[in-house]
C-alpha cells in the first residue's frame, strides 16, 4: 500500500518548524550561518528575537534607501559615488553574513574606483565600468529579494504590512533601533545615525569579529 505524502504539507511544516531557528533552517549559499549566528546570539529571547528582527529590518530600509541612491548615481555616470554606496551597503550585508549581497556591493565599489571586479587592474573606460556596474546592480537585486525572502520566513515577517505572524509590529526605523539597542545594551550615548552599519558596530563589536573593509 504506498504511502501517502503530501510535498507541500512537508514544505509549509519544515517552513514553520524553521522559524526562529537556524539548525532547521536551510540558508543555501544566500546567507553565511556562523556569522548571523553571532547576530543572533545577541537576542535575549530566542522566541521573539527582537534585537536580530530590527537589526534585519533596518537593513531592509538602509538597502532600498541605497539602491534608490546607486539608480541617481548610476543616471549621473557618478563613479566615485557609487564606489562609495557599495562599499557601504558592503559593510553592513557583510555584517549579517549576506554573502551574495556582499560580494555583488564589493564589486560595484571596485568598478566604481575604475577597476577591475577584483579591485586589482586598473580599467581607464569610464562607460565599460558603468556598465559593468549596471549589470551588477541588476544581480545585486536579486540576490537582495532572495535574501530578504530567505530573513522574512525565518523571522516571520509579513511581507506586506512588516509584522510578524503574530502581527506585533517591528520597529521601521534604524533611529528606533539606535534608541533600543542603546537602552537594552546598557553603553554610553552615542551620536544618532540614520544608517546601519555604525549601529552594528557600536552593539556588537564586543561579540563579533571585526569584518576587513
Amino acid at each position: 500500500m504506498s504511502d501517502s505524502h503530501n510535498p507541500r504539507e512537508s514544505e509549509a511544516e519544515n517552513v514553520e518548524n524553521a522559524e526562529g531557528s537556524t539548525g532547521l533552517y536551510d540558508w543555501g549559499d544566500n546567507v553565511d550561518t556562523s556569522t548571523f549566528e553571532q547576530i543572533l546570539e545577541m537576542d535575549d529571547d530566542e522566541e521573539e528575537r527582537e534585537f536580530s528582527r530590527s537589526i534585519v529590518i533596518g537593513f531592509f530600509e538602509q538597502a532600498e534607501t541605497t539602491f534608490t541612491q546607486i539608480e541617481a548615481a548610476l543616471e549621473s555616470k557618478d563613479l566615485p559615488k557609487l564606489s562609495s554606496l557599495g562599499h557601504f551597503l558592503k559593510g553592513s550585508s557583510a555584517t549579517l553574513g549576506l554573502t551574495k549581497v556582499k560580494n555583488s556591493c564589493e564589486k560595484i565599489q571596485h568598478f566604481g574606483q575604475k577597476k577591475d571586479q577584483e579591485g586589482i587592474a586598473d580599467e581607464d573606460d569610464e562607460d565599460k565600468c558603468l556598465k559593468r556596474i549596471e549589470e551588477t546592480f541588476q544581480t545585486l537585486k536579486k540576490d537582495y529579494v532572495e535574501a530578504v525572502n530567505i530573513l522574512k520566513t525565518f523571522f516571520g515577517i509579513n511581507s506586506q504590512d512588516g509584522s510578524t505572524t503574530e502581527d506585533e509590529q517591528i520597529p521601521k526605523t534604524v533611529t528606533s533601533l539606535i534608541s533600543t539597542v542603546t537602552k537594552e545594551e546598557d553603553e554610553k550615548e552615542k551620536e544618532a545615525t540614520t544608517i546601519l552599519t555604525p549601529v552594528v558596530t557600536s552593539t556588537i563589536t564586543s561579540t563579533i569579529v571585526s569584518l576587513e573593509t
